[in-house]
């Protein structure tokens, strides 16, 4: 069947349990209880788009006014706002952070990028392991999105110095309410007609209580979506459910509360490397549609997730949380990927490669909150805790065959005028090329890890307060040659026994505070991560961050929140990838430093009319090397300037207008190498986006035109720099539909 006979077929089905609902109001009037069952409003109610909570920062129920750190929640009522499917569509309105790469956990956080196999830059619910690795999460099952920037090492482990995201997915309520959604997508540009790249998707959200003194409560989440993508041959399918039950041990105001959850997220896509810039030049990549694989060739994955969350509230105000997340993924791609350029400048050089990847992620975190005095005017929230977790790797290259021209197994494919087909059937290509390095490879590693944390906010009065943390942490990583099981298992142990954070905070009133504050980062190397030789000798990643800042609450009537924050991050042995002849390899750098200032702000202008602002400036770049061209050298993927806004206004009618502009800088493709010093610098861009919205009663229409005056443009460079060149989106159209009940 296909997209359009779907789409209709989901509006059939749609207006008709609409039309049942309306047979059933009618007998509800006959009965005079018409009233009560048709009151709906026809004024959309905005919700905040920034929300003023900060537990990412703090593993406690605190204000984001009493915290010593930059911490930003960005509510449902914003990501349904600028129509956000899945996270990746949020982070052009999100200050500090860009996308860095092709997997969905290639992001930047001030200047430092997180890697695809880095599990701690995306958080779920405060704990890592996600349920997909390359695919954006969708975000029909969040409540809201939080970002801490900088160094929160203390509390979550493993984290970067720039940062982290931490989705808060939707739990079950007592009161029973659902929906129902179905979006039609088109591209209309960068050459492309509507009817050239189109896709739909439909999901569902309902929730309630099974009982009526609400002990036990379930949650249904779930999406599912088939599109064809702007990239010449490009597509993606993917399906996600998440079903949730809470028991409320004592009833719905009982003490004990426990929630079992489940995910399971499923995609296959058109496995794509993205463009090729010859000579490092950007003015010699090709059309953003140009596709160098082969019709056909695809990565897909399935991930299955468990968490519980377990939580008890004494009578004496203190609160035990316990949270465990057990993660099974597994991929398989088949590809004709990119190697290098040749030298004359307009011929790709591919390889055939079969890869199979198996991973478990099981992580675990459970704390005590206590809440006291230790003089008259003197009280504590503390926070202490152990967390760990193991996770496991199993890569497995049942392919792995380098071009060889001329001749039978030659890949190579032109960059400007590509042309399909002319490659042996991908079964017929042998596993390796017998004439050179057998570089198959069957590799395992598993990890374990255990930490002890504390953190205390100490109020001194009404109006300061110090916030202090300590983490004590150990890690053991085992690396297996599975192919050969001759071969020694190598083991690494890392211990970092004080990582410290600190902080102070000055508030003259409820509605203003001062900040100043002090953390670190430690982040043990990734045991899969090469050097040229297939060694692992890296050392951790240890950063510093330095924090000053101010933030504002509920001023002009509380309709202006705010905050601005002045950074330096120092990072040390930071990771630098490129392309080798084993595929991707990593070297360290000696020292990277990233400066910079932050605005982020959300204005209810008028009753109707509401924005959110926000601005970055960061200088990301080596300072120490023992390459010299290096230093000075800014990191890749770091633009110095990034702003954004969005603005929604309602005009009180059932209608909404939607416009945002997002502005991302010039910033560096690569980090130069002794070898290949000449730099690669990406141009900036700035994107319009418009949405209209009409809601009557139960029913909700919007079109979304993303990139509205069709600018192409390059959302960032993958781990192999002028070969993996990610293309942002064409003019695009959205159109969707939803039913509440």
């Amino acid at each position: 069947m296909g997209k359009v006979s779907v789409l209709s077929a989901a509006i059939f089905l749609c207006l008709m349990a609409q039309d049942a609902r309306a047979q059933d109001v009618d007998q509800a009037d006959q009965a005079g209880r018409g009233d009560q069952a048709t009151t709906l409003d026809t004024v959309r109610v905005q919700g905040s788009f920034l929300n003023t909570a900060a537990k990412s920062a703090t593993k406690m129920d605190v204000d984001v006014m009493d915290t010593p750190f930059s911490v930003q929640s960005y509510s449902e009522s914003f990501i349904d706002s600028i129509e956000a499917t899945t996270l990746s569509d949020v982070f052009n309105y999100m200050t500090g952070v860009k996308r860095a790469g092709l997997t969905g956990m290639d992001i930047t956080f001030r200047g430092f990028k997180s890697a695809g196999d880095d599990l701690n830059s995306i958080l779920v619910d405060g704990l890592p392991g996600m349920s997909g690795r390359f695919g954006s999460p969708p975000t029909v099952a969040l409540d809201q999105v939080e970002l801490v920037r900088g160094s929160m090492s203390v509390l979550y482990g493993q984290n970067q110095p720039g940062g982290f995201i931490n989705l808060i997915t939707k739990k079950p309520e007592y009161d029973r309410s659902g929906s129902f959604g179905i979006r039609g997508t088109a591209v209309a540009g960068a050459g492309l007609s509507l009817g050239d790249a189109t896709g739909y998707a439909l999901d569902f959200d309902t929730t309630g209580h099974v009982d009526e003194d609400g002990h036990l409560l379930y949650r249904f989440v779930g999406d599912h979506g088939d599109r064809d993508t702007f990239r010449d041959y490009g597509f993606d399918k993917t399906t996600y459910l998440a079903p949730s039950v809470t028991w409320n041990v004592g009833g719905a105001g009982g003490s004990t509360h426990v929630t079992a959850q489940a995910e399971y997220r499923k995609s296959k896509a058109a496995f794509d490397q993205g463009l090729v810039a010859p000579d490092r030049e950007m003015s010699l990549v090709a059309p953003v549609t140009t596709f160098y694989g082969e019709p056909g060739q695809f990565r897909e994955e399935e991930g299955k997730t468990i968490s519980l969350f377990l939580s008890h509230a004494f009578e004496n105000g203190w609160q035990w949380n316990t949270s465990l997340r057990s993660v099974d993924y597994e991929s398989e791609q088949q590809e004709f990927s990119n190697v290098g350029i040749r030298p004359d400048g307009r011929t790709l050089n591919r390889r055939a490669r079969h890869l199979a990847t198996e991973r478990s992620y099981d992580n675990y975190d459970t704390n005590l909150t206590i809440d006291f005095q230790t003089g008259e005017r003197i009280s504590h929230k503390m926070v202490f805790g152990v967390s760990g977790g193991r996770n496991k790797t199993r890569e497995t290259r049942l392919k792995f065959f380098n071009s060889v021209c001329p001749g039978e197994f030659c890949f190579d494919i032109d960059i400007y005028d590509p042309v399909y087909g002319e490659v042996p059937d991908f079964d017929s290509i042998p596993a390796f090329n017998p004439g050179s390095a057998n570089l198959l490879t069957d590799n395992g590693s598993t990890t374990r890890n255990t930490a002890f944390y504390f953190s205390d906010l100490i109020s001194l009065g009404e109006r300061w307060k110090v916030s202090l943390g300590l983490r004590n942490f150990s890690e053991e990583q085992r690396l297996n040659n599975m192919r050969d099981p001759s071969e020694p298992v190598v083991e690494k142990k890392s211990r970092k026994s004080a990582l410290p954070m600190a902080g102070v905070l000055f508030q003259p009133n409820a509605n203003w505070t001062v900040y100043a504050s002090y953390s670190e980062s430690y982040v043990p190397a990734d045991p899969d991560d090469m050097d040229i030789n297939g060694d692992n000798p890296f050392e951790p990643l240890t950063g510093e961050q330095i924090e000053v800042g101010v933030k504002t609450d509920r001023l002009l009537d509380g309709r202006l929140n705010a905050s601005l924050a002045l950074f330096k991050i120092d990072q040390m042995n930071v990771m630098n990838s490129f392309s080798c002849p084993l595929g991707v390899c990593y070297d360290q750098l000696g020292q990277a430093r990233s400066e910079g200032v932050e605005i982020e702000a959300n204005l209810r202008a008028t009753d109707r009319w509401q924005l959110k602002f926000g601005y970055a400036y960061t200088d990301a770049r080596v300072v120490d090397s023992n390459i010299a061209v290096q230093v000075g050298a800014q990191l890749a993927n770091a633009p110095k300037h990034t702003a954004n806004i969005w603005s929604e206004y309602d005009f009180g009618n059932g209608f909404t207008l939607g416009t945002g502009i997002s502005h991302i800088g010039d910033y560096e493709g690569i980090v130069p190498a002794a070898s290949a010093p000449k730099l690669m610098p990406v141009p900036g861009y700035t994107l319009v986006d418009l949405a209209l919205g009409y809601r009557i009663q139960a029913h909700a229409f919007n079109l979304k035109l993303g990139n509205l005056f069709d600018k192409d443009h390059y959302e960032a460079t993958g781990l192999t720099g002028q070969i993996q060149i990610v293309p942002g989106m064409p003019r695009n159209l959205a159109f969707s539909y939803r039913y509440s009940f």
